[in-house]
């Protein structure tokens, strides 16, 4: 089997050198988004339900006291839903899938569980417009400025 070697020194290496550099710095500004406006609706849609207790986690402790037995008792929607205010967003990833960086505030006040950081998978729906598809974490919204992986492996399980 032939061997083939390619060797670059001098003013070759830092020209492959430079561009290897600059492509990598063009990937990485690609995957910072903003925030579209029809997408902010189905954040505050998710975090509303998520302080109301009609989250993905009390529907999940619902469904498991349920299979145990429990009498369950659905959750009662409030007469005022709190109002869930975005201090600042950001995003990153790919147009169509991003995860997004949430500053909130609920009430004019920091939410009752002392999480006004918060991390949301947000994606477009199949017959247009957009949906939050999970929470996230910090490490999958700072991996996704480095990574094109397929659109539901930003997930945290």
């Amino acid at each position: 089997m032939a061997e083939t070697r390619i060797e670059l020194t001098g003013w070759k290496a830092i020209v492959v050198a430079a561009i290897v550099l600059a492509l990598g710095g063009v990937r990485v500004l690609m995957r910072f988004q903003t925030v579209p406006e029809d997408g902010k609706p189905a954040l505050r849609e998710w975090l509303v339900k998520d302080y109301t207790g009609r989250g993905p986690k009390d529907l999940a402790r619902l469904v498991s006291a349920y299979q145990a037995g429990l009498p369950v008792q659905p959750p009662e929607t409030p007469a005022v839903e709190p109002r869930v205010e975005f201090t600042s967003l950001s995003a990153h990833g790919s147009s169509d899938t991003m995860i997004v960086r949430c500053q909130i505030s609920v009430d004019d006040a920091e939410p009752r569980d002392g999480q006004s950081l918060r991390y949301l998978f947000l994606t477009t729906k199949p017959g247009g417009g957009w949906m939050v598809f999970s929470e996230s974490d910090s490490y999958a919204y700072y991996t996704a400025l480095l990574n094109f992986r397929s659109r539901y492996d930003y997930r945290a399980d």
